[in-house]
C-alpha cells in the first residue's frame, strides 16, 4: 500500500510539472526605436502583459533601439509583475538590413540560461541571422 501512495505521488508531480503551460508570443513591432512613443510603448505593454516570455524582432540597431526595450520592460514592470530582457547586437545585414532582436520575460516563470547568440553560421545565407536564447 505504501508504495502506491508513492507511485500516485509521483505521478501527481508529473502530471503537475507536463500541464505547466508557458504563453509565448512572437512580434514583429517594426521599427521599435526612439520613433515609438510612450503612448506606443504603453500600448505593446498592455497587448505584451499576459505573456510569460516574448520574442521582439525589428529592434532599431543604431541609438534608441535598446532604449526603447528598456521603457517597455519598464512599462511590463508597472503592470504587475517582474520582466527581465536581453537585447542582440545587430545583425550582420547590410545598413539598411540590420537590426537587433530582443527577448523579454517574466522572471518568476523563468530564467535564463546561458549567453543568448546570433546565428553566425547563417548570416551569409540569410539578411539577418536568427538571434538565440534557452530558457528554463
Amino acid at each position: 500500500m505504501r508504495y502506491f501512495y508513492i507511485s500516485l505521488l509521483i505521478c501527481l508531480l508529473f502530471v503537475t510539472t507536463v500541464s505547466a503551460q508557458i504563453k509565448v508570443c512572437s512580434w514583429n513591432v517594426e521599427n521599435i526605436g526612439k520613433s515609438k512613443s510612450d503612448e506606443d510603448i504603453e500600448f505593446i505593454a498592455t497587448m505584451l502583459r499576459d505573456f510569460d516570455v516574448v520574442a521582439i524582432q525589428e529592434v532599431v540597431a543604431g541609438y534608441g533601439g535598446a532604449q526603447a526595450v528598456a521603457k517597455l520592460v519598464d512599462a511590463l514592470n508597472r503592470k504587475g509583475a517582474k520582466w527581465e530582457c536581453v537585447v542582440s547586437d545587430p545583425t550582420s545585414g547590410s545598413t539598411y538590413k540590420t537590426e537587433r532582436y530582443a527577448f523579454l520575460w517574466k522572471s518568476h516563470v523563468l530564467k535564463i540560461k546561458g549567453t543568448p547568440w546570433l546565428e553566425k553560421k547563417y548570416q551569409i545565407l540569410i539578411d539577418r541571422e536568427p538571434f538565440y536564447a534557452t530558457f528554463k
